[in-house]
């Protein structure tokens, strides 16, 4: 059965009545606070045809009503407007996104701390995928004469760091000739080319310093196989204590679990639907492949860094949530997260929030 206009108008003022106060729907409310110019028996009929066809559910026999899983993605689907950020809250942005930083794993786990800060939300950002990045450069740092820093680092900016302790002394001489092997090897091939095989092709054609080369190659595999995975960043776990939804504390134990394990939200994000460029998708309630956020709502985008290079930005919260301004919001910080990537790898890009510009 379509719903008609009177209905369309009557749940989306249920569905944004219990967004702001978290609290069953009465039909009285709905009479006395919309502009509907509809009686409350009017209401509460359309009310329980709504419920009948889904859309509501009743928590108890006296209570107001409370939209569904199916209710919320009505409304995001169909009944919710555009939320436009002011002036102030773009500015508010930029401004804790704008740091100066210089790994894009700082980035991205800075931008997701922003976005959360302002949300209220848990907000993870996962790395973008960068398999075939290529190796620009690889380089010992000695530390003291006992500790090596290995530093490796791919053509998309991103690094990473190991330290190496030695039971034996090393000089100058030995690291300047480690990173001339190192580097006339292994760099210029891409991230799956440079496996543990190829590592020990070059410790085969070394005839000296095979022992600490030994050592340091085995780190500079596993930086690689570091920048290889898809890294996870959750910030604001906790942020969802402040939503009554959560005020049992199995549900409490279940859902900061899922936030604890990375893995999960990687696995996660494998199982949902692909999200087209561009585009905020939005999971609701069963939607959701995990057990932990069957009462959830999950809202992502991707973000592109360099040509090849996709990343993906977003949050999870109650099916209460604000969907309106979190959609606004995700779609804003994935274009300026992909802003800041693409300028950083020196790639030009049109202006992210032109869109906010032109609706203010």
């Amino acid at each position: 059965m379509a719903l008609d206009d009177r209905k369309k108008l009557i749940l989306r003022a249920i569905v944004e009545s219990y967004i702001q106060n978290a609290e069953p729907v009465g039909s009285r409310s709905i009479a006395k606070n919309t502009m509907l110019n509809l009686s409350a028996a009017t209401i509460r009929n359309e009310m329980g045809d709504l419920e009948e066809l889904g859309y509501l559910t009743q928590p108890h026999t006296s209570a107001g009503r409370v939209p569904s899983s199916a209710g919320f993605r009505f409304y995001v689907d169909s009944l919710m407007e555009k939320y436009l950020m002011t002036a102030g809250e773009i500015a508010e942005m930029r401004e804790l996104m704008l740091n100066k930083v210089r790994e894009m794993d700082k980035i991205v786990k800075d931008v997701s701390a922003a976005f959360s800060n302002l949300t209220s939300l848990p907000t993870f950002g996962v790395l973008p995928s960068i398999e075939d990045a290529v190796i620009k450069n690889i380089k010992l740092v000695l530390i003291d004469e006992h500790t090596i820093m290995v530093i490796v680092a791919d053509s998309s900016g991103l690094i990473k760091n190991k330290l190496l302790r030695l039971r034996e002394s090393i000089s100058d001489d030995v690291i300047t000739e480690l990173n001339g092997v190192l580097n006339a090897n292994l760099t210029g091939m891409t991230v799956s080319e440079i496996n543990l095989s190829n590592i020990i092709e070059v410790q085969n054609a070394v005839g000296v310093n095979v022992e600490i080369l030994t050592s340091v190659l085995e780190l500079v595999h596993e930086a690689i196989s570091e920048i290889d995975k898809h890294e996870v960043f959750m910030e604001g776990s906790t942020n969802i204590l402040r939503y009554p939804e959560y005020n049992n504390i199995e549900k409490i134990k279940e859902i900061l679990g899922f936030f604890e394990n990375k893995s999960s939200i990687d696995a996660m994000l494998r199982t949902l639907p692909a999200v087209k460029a561009g585009e905020v998708s939005v999971f609701i309630g069963d939607e959701n492949p995990v057990t932990e956020l069957k009462d959830n709502s999950v809202v992502i985008s991707t973000y592109k860094a360099g040509k090849n290079m996709t990343g993906i930005i977003g949050v999870v919260g109650p099916m209460r949530m604000n969907y309106s301004k979190v959609v606004s919001g995700v779609d804003f910080f994935a274009k300026q997260l992909e802003k800041l990537l693409s300028n950083r790898l020196g790639e030009d890009v049109s202006d992210p929030d032109s869109d906010n510009k032109k609706d203010n």
